[in-house]
């Protein structure tokens, strides 16, 4: 098997092609589910704000132990972002970042990315959201103008427009699995069957938890607010309804008559037992003091060079 250096400077030419790009029409995606079934290729877990990110990161990371990167790039990874990872994970086995995007340079890679993603109800995805932002900036930020700004953040994720129709048709010809935040627990039983990966351990504790829900709380229980954020994201709700009607519902099929029984299983194990081993210490090592205060670097210096005309 080739390594995932190999691969991505096999791609080099038409992922630069790519990169000038973004996808807008069907043609141009490259479907990434493998035939055969088999898990070839990288787990990506391309990562909405607010839809339990942390803690499948922290999923991926405790199952591939040194395998894992956290993906570093601007707004969507580039080929040169993924080469600088394939050097401190030559044995890459699973990305997630904000900016694993389905469409440029990570679509032209081909079968070597299985993307994944987990969407939410826009509206309680929006409130988190925003209490985020106000949390971490501590400013009193205006909701009216935030939201604005990043209404129908879903769909704009996907289709990098707010347009619900071409968001659907990134999912459907690049997306592999797309779960649910409000049915979590079983997203987690349908996303390892569907990634045939052994060593994904879905058991977890759930991570970057708001201590305070004060501010969105205050949002959802204003009736006009809540109908503001709902004219705000009426192409999210035609994406997030089309998964929770069409696409959710066929996982579970797929998955079989065990899922009830699995589910169970599942949760009487759930919060995981915090426990420590020396590869996630050392992977945790290399994330945190060589991979990530370097590749932000680079990244800095590289959007700091003058583009030409």
């Amino acid at each position: 098997m080739t390594s995932i250096q190999e691969q991505l400077e096999r791609t080099r030419p038409v992922a630069d092609r790519a990169a000038a790009t973004v996808p807008d029409s069907r043609s141009r995606f490259i479907s990434l589910r493998s035939s055969d079934g088999k898990p070839d290729g990288v787990l990506a877990h391309a990562h909405v704000m607010k839809t339990a990110g942390q803690t499948i990161c922290d999923i991926l990371r405790q199952s591939f132990p040194g395998d894992h990167c956290d993906l570093q790039g601007r707004h969507v990874a580039t080929m040169a972002d993924l080469r600088l990872a394939a050097r401190f994970y030559p044995r890459l086995k699973s990305i997630a970042s904000h900016c694993v995007v389905p469409a440029g340079d990570l679509a032209a890679v081909g079968d070597w990315f299985r993307f994944f993603t987990f969407l939410r109800d826009p509206v309680r995805r929006c409130a988190s959201h925003y209490q985020f932002v106000r949390r971490r900036t501590k400013t009193s930020l205006d909701f009216d103008t935030w939201l604005e700004d990043n209404a129908n953040y879903q769909t704009r994720f996907f289709a990098r427009e707010a347009n619900a129709d071409q968001a659907i048709e990134v999912l459907d010809g690049l997306v592999g699995f797309v779960g649910l935040v409000e049915r979590f627990n079983e997203s987690l039983l349908l996303l390892r069957r569907w990634s045939r990966e052994p060593a994904l351990d879905i058991h977890y504790r759930s991570r970057n938890m708001a201590k305070d829900n004060r501010i969105k709380k205050e949002l959802l229980a204003d009736p006009q607010v809540v109908a503001k954020i709902r004219e705000h994201h009426a192409e999210d709700y035609k994406l997030y309804g089309y998964v929770c009607d069409v696409v959710y519902p066929r996982q579970v099929r797929q998955y079989g008559p065990l899922l009830e029984a699995d589910m169970a299983a599942l949760e009487s194990r759930l919060p995981a037992r915090r426990t420590a081993s020396l590869a996630r210490t050392l992977a945790s090592a290399k994330r945190n003091l060589l991979y990530k205060p370097i590749a932000r670097r680079l990244i800095k210096r590289r959007a700091a060079v003058p583009r030409g005309d």
